[in-house]
């Protein structure tokens, strides 16, 4: 795990079947066999990360990792917070949290999101990625 000047950590891990992509201030590689990265910050319990939507899947999973953030498909539509709700209960699910440990504290009404969930830590936010 580094610190990037934005104050924020960057853990690196391989996931070894899909593509995903690292960005550098000068070149973009798109090869699976590279460390991605997801932007997240840890305060004690705390875990805060980025997460992108993708709303009207066909089931809702963790789809991997997208520029920095973690990339989730989501069954339900996003109308009247309903993907909001679908997200909060997937992660829920994968972190083994109760529902009212996530909190969604920015993008409500886009598709990336700041996401906070108490209880859980980095290694666990890895483990969705590598066994997505």
């Amino acid at each position: 795990m580094m610190m990037a000047r934005d104050g924020f950590f960057y853990s690196r891990f391989t996931i070894h079947d899909s593509r995903f992509t690292i960005h550098d201030s000068r070149f973009t590689i798109h090869d699976s066999r590279f460390t991605c990265l997801i932007r997240h910050s840890q305060e004690g319990r705390t875990l805060k990360f980025a997460v992108v939507v993708v709303p009207r899947a066909s089931r809702s999973e963790i789809a991997g990792e997208y520029d920095g953030a973690l990339r989730v498909r989501i069954a339900a539509a996003p109308v009247e917070g309903a993907a909001n709700r679908e997200l909060q209960r997937l992660l829920a699910k994968k972190f083994k949290l109760p529902q009212n440990a996530i909190e969604i504290i920015a993008g409500t009404h886009s598709k990336r999101k700041i996401v906070r969930i108490d209880g859980a830590d980095a290694a666990t936010l890895e483990q969705l990625i590598i066994t997505k």
